[in-house]
């Protein structure tokens, strides 16, 4: 039920259920790919590494860690839509099972009436068989 669209985002793919858009959907751009996770290198191993460098891999990695809560929080909005969704498509089929387990008792009652209705005819039909035969000469019972 879940599969990955190619821009990274779950497709819950039910009809009637469309998800929220994100705001970088609505714009049309995607600052980045899936997050990765990469081994830090320390100032110590790395001195060629300036305080510059250090400072553009702080701002990428806070970018990154901002990206990652903007799509935990679109996929929590997004489970709770489907939540929602889920739980009025449950109630719809509970009130459509109660009409009919109602219609199969109306059923039910209505076979009992005529079998109390029929019982007789049929008994009164074996009779009226059986004088029919009699008078004919033979008894069959």
């Amino acid at each position: 039920m879940a599969d990955r669209k190619t821009n990274n985002r779950w497709n819950w793919e039910v009809s009637g259920f469309e998800p929220r858009k994100s705001s970088s959907e609505e714009t049309g751009h995607r600052t980045t790919g899936p997050l990765l996770r990469r081994y830090s290198i320390s100032a110590a191993q790395a001195p060629e590494l300036s305080k510059q460098a250090l400072a553009s891999k702080f701002l990428g990695l806070k970018e990154k860690v901002k990206l990652a809560k903007d799509d935990y929080l679109e996929l929590r909005q997004e489970a709770t839509d489907l939540q929602e969704y889920s739980n009025a498509k449950l109630e719809r089929v509970t009130r459509y099972l109660g009409v009919l387990a109602s219609k199969s008792r109306k059923l039910d009652q209505a076979v009992l009436e005529t079998e109390a209705r029929i019982s007789p005819l049929i008994n009164e039909k074996k009779k009226l068989f059986n004088d029919l035969l009699t008078a004919k000469g033979t008894n069959l019972s």
